[in-house]
């Protein structure tokens, strides 16, 4: 192979007397990072500050990593910082380096890591073939000289590990957990070929077959850890140029840094009204004002990656006839499906699928509304104790699923049908979870919004029983009672006669799903809306309180950078003090002017909201959290300040069963086995799957053999 010569100049004015300096990389003619084999350069009294190496020969087009290295009678001195990069492509080279050694920053010689106990190796590039990455890894004793932002891995002879010194952010491994987690990355590849595989047969298999198999590569969530974001509002469908999904696709890398880990996408059908909640051909994704349906799956794919779930947006109480039948009603539906058919006749229905005495129907149907059938006048609305119906909402609920990749629902307008066809769809779809918006009138009297509004929730926990708890519902009573205690200063109605918070939250708060504004309530139609100046005390309240907060995209999106970060600090503080999502509340004062509360069993979070100061807590058990105009917070000192990261490192809230199998991750395939941890392992696409499940498989089988070579040894 042609070879280059390389020259390195170097200005360094801070050594002292008997120094030197040199240059050390990951070529083994820089010493492979070895500071004893490293390049030297000179200096003389004339040439001082410019030290000079001798040319070196490196390979032509080569890439090599550096850094600069004083050694002397005291040790040796690190460069600080990133390696440099060194790409040779022309007939000689003359590196120029500028450094300033002596600055903060820099390790002294003597950083050194040591040998590492019992079962933590670093893996060695020696070995045979026949051996296992993991038992080179525990036969293998290594010891570490960290040097900035590399390690410099010697095995016990002293030998430099060449492969493992060079390559940058190895972490030290723990067989056993990394053996769980291979065995749990095994279980989602499996789930990944499996969702693949049971979209190809739907339709082709029994549905009863289809949803047993659906249901075991769908995994829980944990809602005590979830906070989703409504990704969209009432003017959304005009933003992106016609292509809304790669808008919010941009945003997806904030939302995971913020702690989102869902995200509520707006009508994904073809639909007569741009906004989505008018649908006319279901399976049409092509045809919505948001964005196609490739585009739609990008999203969704995106998201999977950075951790969070998507929930599609089910409108199935009414739905826009694109044909006319005889007598010039809009009754005659087409599914919009193309390319499967299998899927002919799904969602094509006529007259008989609406309910007897809506203004569109034609009398062929089957029943009228139920008795607790709200009116939806817009459009027809759907006869959902068809059987025919159920069958084709199942299929479209399912090929979301399977197809598209949507983890779960948020199903609209559902005073409108019965909650136990709810309850029935999800059984027949097996989302990660689902929400119902149950929008009921509250109780007023001749002074406003009644104190007691025990009634109006009692209908959100009837509905969430009647789906059989296959569903959470929206907390529209802890909406209506904060934003007028808010509104009025009047935050005596922030505690019931029982002292418990006076919204689903007080009752049922696993299923209560909080909120301040949505696109129907605020945005641009403002049908319902919380006063705007008190939007982030309404946050401080549903980010600290039981149940499944949900934020609104204008809130972080359009207000601006302060509401943002206020919002996220809050975030930051639920999710270090890690409190339940039913945790006790304990109300110490409900009146005009303050709310004060300790949320948590031991309390984890203490929430003051109001004009009136609280005090100064104990600030032995207590420190500060965020804060704002009339409301503050603060968490107990014993929460760990964590760093949010993605529900791919928490496998019991992730539904194993996402599509983010499709993910492309070609530098992966890179890896060798050997560099496999935890943290790096990654899902390929479809053709590579094959490929990194008999390298894991390998793993599996080297880590047996390795622990049964030790236990047989009589190893502890």
């Amino acid at each position: 192979m042609a070879t280059v010569a390389v020259t390195f100049v170097v200005e360094c004015s801070c050594t002292e007397h008997g120094e030197e300096v040199y240059v050390v990389g990951s070529h083994k003619r820089l010493g492979a990072w070895d500071p004893n084999e490293a390049l030297r350069c000179t200096t003389s009294a004339d040439r001082f500050p410019r030290w000079t190496s001798s040319p070196v020969n490196l390979p032509n087009g080569s890439r090599s990593e550096f850094k600069m290295v004083i050694r002397g009678p005291g040790g040796k001195k690190w460069e600080h910082g990133q390696n440099r990069l060194l790409e040779v492509s022309t007939k000689e080279v003359k590196m120029s380096v500028n450094c300033c050694w002596g600055q903060p920053g820099f390790n002294e010689d003597g950083d050194r890591v040591g040998e590492l106990p019992g079962d933590f190796r670093r893996a060695s590039s020696g070995g045979s073939e026949r051996d296992g990455p993991l038992t080179r890894m525990m036969e293998t004793g290594s010891s570490m000289n960290r040097r900035g932002s590399r390690h410099l891995c010697k095995t016990r002879n002293g030998l430099v590990n060449e492969e493992m010194s060079r390559t940058p952010s190895l972490l030290l491994i723990d067989f056993r957990q990394f053996h769980e987690s291979a065995v749990e990355h095994e279980k989602e590849l499996d789930a990944i070929e499996e969702r693949a595989k049971l979209n190809r047969l739907q339709r082709k298999m029994k549905s009863t077959q289809l949803i047993e198999r659906m249901a075991k590569i769908t995994d829980t969530v944990d809602p005590s850890k979830m906070v989703m974001l409504q990704g969209f509002n009432w003017e959304s469908w005009r933003a992106g140029g016609g292509d809304f999904y790669s808008a919010v696709g941009k945003k997806v890398q904030l939302f995971h840094e913020m702690g989102f880990t869902d995200l509520w996408l707006p009508p994904c059908s073809q639909s007569v009204a741009p906004q989505g909640y008018l649908p006319s051909q279901l399976f049409n994704l092509d045809g919505s004002k948001y964005g196609s349906q490739q585009a739609l799956e990008d999203l969704l794919e995106k998201c999977h990656k950075n951790g969070i779930r998507c929930l599609a947006d089910i409108v199935i109480n009414h739905r826009c006839g694109d044909r006319q039948d005889a007598q010039g009603r809009w009754n005659q539906f087409s599914s919009g499906m193309q390319n499967r058919p299998s899927f002919t006749g799904v969602a094509d229905w006529g007259g008989w699928a609406v309910t007897l005495g809506d203004q569109y129907s034609d009398g062929s149907g089957m029943h009228g509304p139920g008795h607790l059938d709200g009116r939806f006048d817009a459009a027809p609305d759907i006869d959902h104790r068809n059987p025919k119906v159920q069958e084709s909402i199942s299929i479209w609920l399912r090929w979301l699923r399977l197809q598209v990749g949507f983890d779960g629902w948020r199903f609209d307008f559902v005073k409108g049908y019965g909650a136990e066809f709810v309850g029935k769809y999800c059984s027949k779809s097996h989302p990660a979870w689902a929400v119902g918006e149950l929008w009921t009138d509250m109780h007023y009297d001749c002074h406003g919004l009644c104190y007691d509004q025990n009634k109006h929730r009692q209908q959100l926990v009837d509905w969430i029983n009647a789906t059989g708890k296959k569903s959470s519902a929206f907390d529209f009573t802890t909406k209506g009672i904060l934003q007028e205690a808010c509104r009025l200063t009047q935050f005596w109605r922030l505690r019931d006669r029982e002292g418990k918070p006076p919204g689903l939250i007080g009752w049922l708060p696993q299923y209560a799903v909080t909120f301040i504004d949505n696109h129907d309530t605020g945005s641009t139609q403002r049908h319902w809306p919380f006063p705007d100046d008190k939007v982030l005390i309404g946050y401080a309240y549903i980010l600290t309180h039981p149940g499944i907060p949900s934020v609104f995209w204008d809130h972080i999106m359009d207000w601006g950078d302060e509401p943002k970060k206020k919002i996220s600090a809050l975030m930051k503080a639920r999710r270090d003090s890690g409190i339940p999502v039913d945790a006790p509340v304990n109300i110490h004062c409900a009146d005009d002017t303050l709310y004060l509360a300790e949320i948590g069993s031991p309390p984890g979070l203490r929430v003051a909201l109001g004009p009136r100061p609280a005090g100064q807590p104990d600030m032995n058990y207590w420190s500060n959290g965020p804060s704002g105009h009339g409301w503050r917070i603060w968490v107990k000192r014993s929460a760990s300040s964590t760093k949010y990261t993605s529900l791919t490192a928490s496998p019991e809230a992730t539904p194993i069963g996402s599509p983010r199998g499709r993910a492309k991750r070609e530098e992966a395939l890179g890896l060798g086995p050997d560099m496999l941890t935890a943290d790096t392992l990654k899902i390929m696409d479809a053709p590579q799957l094959q490929k990194l499940k008999e390298r894991l498989q390998a793993l599996l089988n080297a880590t047996e053999m390795a622990l049964a070579h030790r236990k047989a040894n009589g190893s502890r």
